[in-house]
């Protein structure tokens, strides 16, 4: 990591562990700023903001929430610190205008990789390449993502108007400018869950489009793309954003997610063509799938293109645990998996990707 790097640092006087703090001075320039005595000309002459504070506080949310509304902020990449993997720190962190977070303590080594990510990928460069569609489109898309969730969470509604709604907007921003940059900025999304969905979604839309479907059932492939891990949103965040491998129990665990996919959004009326994505999305050609060991013909088509995009998305992110697959790699291992996946299928999803 290179040196002379400005950082800012704000905090309030609850935070005991700072161990961090004499490790990055060691690299950069560090300022420290309280959160109940903030100097925003420190902040704005920052190239990174770290922010360890009690998110759970009103006094120190109140003056945060003033300083990450400074218009120059916005262009400052900035990292939470949280307590814990908690649902209500993580939407606060993002409500704030979290760049990325992660739980602290951690090891030194996954802090600094953090942060070099955050210095030197090419968030902005990627976002100042969408039209003004386009990037409507991705905001809009990405809080329907997070709202949607959250409110699954909780046992809240899961609303069908704004999902649609959100598709459509990437429809016809897709349909006026193309879905390459698009997905490129996608890919810096922090949150895996919420990315891995807009990503899913992007890719059975472009298969819908290569496919010449009309609009109505391009709409039913986007938003199946962004629900297919609805059901997630009832898995452990301790589980779901863990930073190594799953251990066996951990995987059972997971594996619930479809079957409660299908229990939100059947409790929602929802088309039954998106309760069968959502539902079976993890089932495999040979029977050995789950939640309901379907096999052969009884997989629905779409199922079947949902579950090939799924794959595709899960071999090609970056994952702290796993090395990350190209495009050409991740497609000659799905060819292979033939009691999985549907070799036709495949096939034609290459075009898909690599036109990317």
């Amino acid at each position: 990591m290179s040196n002379n790097i400005h950082i800012t640092i704000v905090q309030d006087n609850t935070i005991i562990n700072k161990a961090y703090i004499d490790l990055l001075r060691r690299r950069h320039h560090i300022r420290q700023i309280d959160i109940k005595a903030p100097s925003p000309d420190d902040l704005l002459q920052a190239e990174l903001i770290i922010v360890q504070v009690n998110l759970n506080d009103p006094e120190s949310i109140e003056p945060l929430k003033e300083l990450m509304d400074m218009p120059g902020r916005r262009h400052i990449p900035t990292l939470f610190l949280l307590r814990e993997f908690s649902r209500r720190e993580i939407i606060q962190a993002n409500t704030l205008g979290a760049t990325d977070y992660t739980v602290y303590p951690c090891p030194d080594s996954k802090l600094l990789q953090i942060i070099e990510d955050m210095i030197y990928k090419t968030v902005e460069k990627t976002w100042a390449k969408l039209s003004e569609t386009q990037e409507e489109a991705l905001k809009v898309s990405l809080k329907v993502v997070e709202k949607t969730f959250n409110n699954a969470s909780k046992g809240l509604e899961v609303s069908q108007e704004d999902v649609k709604e959100s598709c459509n907007l990437i429809i016809e921003a897709t349909a006026k400018d193309g879905l390459t940059d698009w997905m490129n900025a996608i890919r810096l999304h922090h949150n895996y869950t919420y990315r891995h969905s807009m990503m899913v979604c992007g890719y059975l839309m472009s298969f819908g489009m290569l496919l010449g479907i009309k609009k109505t059932d391009l709409q039913t492939l986007a938003v199946g793309g962004m629900l297919h891990d609805i059901g997630k949103a009832m898995t452990p965040l301790n589980i779901l954003d863990k930073g190594s491998e799953l251990t066996p129990e951990e995987r059972e665990t997971i594996k619930k997610h479809p079957a409660d996919g299908r229990q939100i959004l059947a409790k929602e009326n929802w088309d039954d063509v998106l309760i069968d994505i959502a539902a079976h999305h993890h089932e495999n050609l040979d029977g050995s799938g789950y939640p309901d060991g379907l096999k052969g013909t009884e997989i629905s088509d779409i199922v079947r293109i949902a579950a090939i995009a799924n794959v595709f998305s899960g071999l090609t992110d970056k994952r702290s645990y796993k090395p990350t697959m190209t495009a050409e790699k991740a497609l000659e291992k799905m060819q292979e998996m033939t009691d999985h996946l549907d070799p036709s299928f495949v096939t034609s999803f290459r075009d898909v990707v690599l036109s990317q």
